[in-house]
């Protein structure tokens, strides 16, 4: 039996010897003293406690209803202590069960939970810093997904969705990973944007060297190496990424709550500051390819709209329930060109 596997099971038994109705003072200190014996101790209880948490969290899918029956009866001690070792030994089994229900992504989150990783989300207006345990900072942009691992021999990261902005730590012996769509970008020092959705991957590099590979074989160039102020974008299907010289200034601008527009669609535009508000804005296609210019604040959406109103043939309307609609201005001929501020 391996050590992990044995420090899993002692986790589970002391867990369910603590919360036994005789569980004493004694128990409490011994239970503290085996923690501060080995950081893998301390690491199987973490482990425990995420999966018990998440199956907590879960507890409605049909699937766990007949577990969840029988820890509520009226069962022996030590049915229950076999039956919460199940969760930490048999961890493959409880899993099946609980992920059959959930969405890929919450899948993908759940195991990284379990080995030791953390889970970092953002909500559709926030945008936040994180500081990792080897003391890179990622700047997560609104409505991003990430999970982290930092480990001995390496630093993987998974970009589920969303954006990031990766300040990394220098680590020669620990390679700093990144997973995002089909693609790594791995790098040992270096400050580089990614941006992942559905239909493409785009990663920017601001300083350093990062190297891009797809993770199946054939899927592209085997590698492709950015240099400062180089882009790689990857859409979904094509046969090869490109790279395209950019302003990263202008790019990394969302990180300090700036987005930049160059003779941008509108509805393009709009997409993007969208994508800092749980309150939408929608545009209508008759001034959809109406082109706009400038620098604006995420945090700023009414200077945004009036902004909009006076440099372009449109008009802004809120209705009843707080939908805001852009639509042509009768009074004004489509096919300006705007200039934001």
């Amino acid at each position: 039996m391996s050590e992990r596997r044995k420090a899993d099971e002692a986790a589970a038994a002391w867990d369910a010897r603590l919360r036994g109705a005789r569980a004493s003072s004694r128990d409490r200190a011994a239970f503290q003293a085996w923690l501060k014996q080995d950081a893998e101790h301390e690491a199987a209880h973490d482990r425990l406690q995420a999966a018990l948490s998440l199956l907590r969290a879960n507890a409605r899918l049909p699937e766990l209803s007949a577990l969840r029956d029988e820890a509520r009866g009226s069962i022996r001690a030590s049915r229950r202590r076999r039956l919460i070792l199940a969760v930490s030994a048999g961890l493959a089994a409880c899993l099946l069960l609980m992920l059959a229900g959930l969405r890929p992504e919450r899948s993908i989150e759940v195991a990284a939970l379990l080995q030791g990783g953390k889970v970092y989300v953002t909500s559709p207006d926030e945008r936040a810093k994180v500081t990792l345990a080897d003391g890179s900072v990622v700047t997560l942009d609104s409505d991003t997904r990430m999970l982290a691992r930092i480990g001995g021999e390496r630093r993987d990261i998974t970009l589920l969705a969303g954006r990031a902005l990766f300040d990394v730590a220098k680590d020669p012996q620990r390679p700093f990973v990144v997973k995002a769509g089909d693609r790594t970008i791995t790098a040992l020092g270096t400050l580089f944007d990614v941006d992942v959705s559905p239909t493409e991957l785009r990663v920017t590099l601001a300083e350093g060297v990062v190297a891009v590979r797809p993770v199946r074989s054939g899927a592209g160039p085997a590698q492709q190496i950015l240099k400062p102020r180089q882009q790689l974008v990857a859409a979904a299907g094509a046969a090869s990424p490109k790279l395209r010289i950019v302003d990263t200034d202008k790019i990394l601008g969302w990180a300090d709550g700036r987005v930049f527009f160059d003779n941008e669609r509108l509805a393009s535009a709009i997409e993007d500051m969208n994508h800092y508000s749980s309150r939408k804005i929608t545009v209508d296609p008759a001034v959809a390819d109406l082109r706009i210019n400038g620098m604006f604040r995420t945090d700023n959406r009414a200077g945004f709209l009036e902004a909009l109103e006076m440099t372009l043939p449109v008009a802004v309307r809120t209705d009843t329930q707080g939908g805001i609609h852009i639509s042509p201005d009768a009074g004004r001929a489509v096919g300006q060109r705007g200039d934001g501020p």
